[in-house]
């Protein structure tokens, strides 16, 4: 049976994290953990809270305990990029995704290759103001 499980409109969760208290905010994980394989438990039940595609290839996810994830794909994902929304199939109906799950994008399905504990997306760059 496939676990789906569906992230709502990224602007809605950008909106929800504004909110977050701040004992909730970003947690981080261990040096000696960050960039290694792992999984994350419970999705089947408590599900993401947020995710940021980068590019075509790879996507932040964020779990409910706000730590971050990076999940490369096998080939490229074109409809990340653009996604509002995703789910996963966490395959022979675990409750945790890894690197034998997948994303599903749009109708698109992207099988993980990688799923590594991260520090999250890069703060974006700030646009400057050109003098006129």
């Amino acid at each position: 049976m496939k676990t789906i499980l569906t992230i709502a409109m990224l602007a809605a969760a950008t909106l929800v994290g504004t909110a977050v208290p701040a004992a909730a905010k970003d947690q981080t994980w261990p040096a000696d953990k960050l960039g290694k394989e792992t999984s994350i438990p419970f999705i089947g039940t408590i599900g993401l809270y947020n995710f940021e595609a980068d590019g075509d290839r790879g996507v932040w996810l964020q779990d409910q305990q706000r730590r971050w994830y990076y999940a490369t794909v096998v080939g490229p994902c074109t409809d990340l990029p653009f996604a509002t929304r995703i789910g996963v199939d966490t395959r022979f109906g675990g409750n945790q995704l890894d690197r034998t799950g997948t994303l599903l994008v749009d109708r698109q399905h992207c099988p993980i290759n990688s799923l590594v504990a991260s520090n999250g997306p890069p703060p974006k760059a700030k646009k400057v103001k050109k003098k006129g």
